[in-house]
């Protein structure tokens, strides 16, 4: 699972971006703008580190 981890994370940051933007712009956010930007923040994070984990083990 380790080597296929950032390629499965990368997919789903886009597709979770990919989501967000189809919806429609209004002033109020509705509870499932809220999730989609909460999980667009939570996988670029999870992402981040491991691409930090990564570049740690190569050292």
């Amino acid at each position: 699972m380790g080597k296929r981890r950032l390629p499965i994370m990368a997919i789903l940051l886009i597709l979770s971006i990919g989501n967000y933007s189809r919806m429609k712009g209004t002033e109020d956010i509705r509870s499932i703008e809220f999730l989609s930007i909460f999980v667009i923040g939570l996988t670029s994070g999870l992402l981040i580190l491991a691409i930090a984990e990564k570049f740690k083990s190569k050292k």
